[in-house]
């Protein structure tokens, strides 16, 4: 079982960078915890899969529930599961878009909006005075009405669980 972090999950500023995952994005955020020592000679595929092996049980119930109310709308579902990272495949849940080792980028196209998730971690400071950070970004361009409603709805719990899921990372 993974150690709980004494550390909060900061909410910072996207990077630039971030906005041109999904042109014609209309919302971003980042949060980003220090990376523990332990973790950082990991690629970031293996710091994600610790980083959803250690989730709650309410976290992969709400995306259960998620699943199954939006199911009648066509709309796809994902799952919490997590397995070996290769390009296509799918962690937690979302198809690998791009994977190197600083950084993973999960992404899905659907009716209703787009999204990416990039999970990446900062480059090591040669002094060694600085932390390296592990960041977590999602990138969202909705579709109509739809999207934005959809985006309104779950707002509270993505915040609360991208926060839950970096705060929980091994220490």
């Amino acid at each position: 079982m993974n150690s709980a972090r004494t550390c909060k999950a900061d909410e910072i500023p996207p990077e630039a960078h971030h906005w041109q995952l999904l042109p014609g994005a209309d919302f971003a955020d980042s949060y980003r915890i220090p990376l523990a020592a332990a973790l950082a000679q990991q690629q970031v595929a293996e710091i994600a899969a610790r980083m959803m092996s250690g989730r709650p049980a309410w976290v992969a119930a709400l995306l259960d529930l998620r699943n199954r109310l939006v199911a009648p709308f066509g709309l796809k579902g994902a799952k919490m599961a997590v397995g070996e990272v290769q390009p296509d495949s799918r962690l937690p849940g979302f198809p690998v878009l791009d994977d190197d080792s600083s950084r993973l980028l999960l992404g899905l196209d659907d009716h209703h909006l787009d999204f990416r998730l990039c999970i990446e971690k900062s480059p090591a400071d040669s002094t060694g005075k600085e932390p390296q950070w592990l960041t977590a970004t999602t990138v969202v361009r909705t579709k109509g009405w739809a999207g934005k409603a959809y985006l309104a709805a779950i707002m509270p719990f993505h915040r609360c669980i991208v926060r839950t899921l970096l705060e929980r990372m091994p220490a």
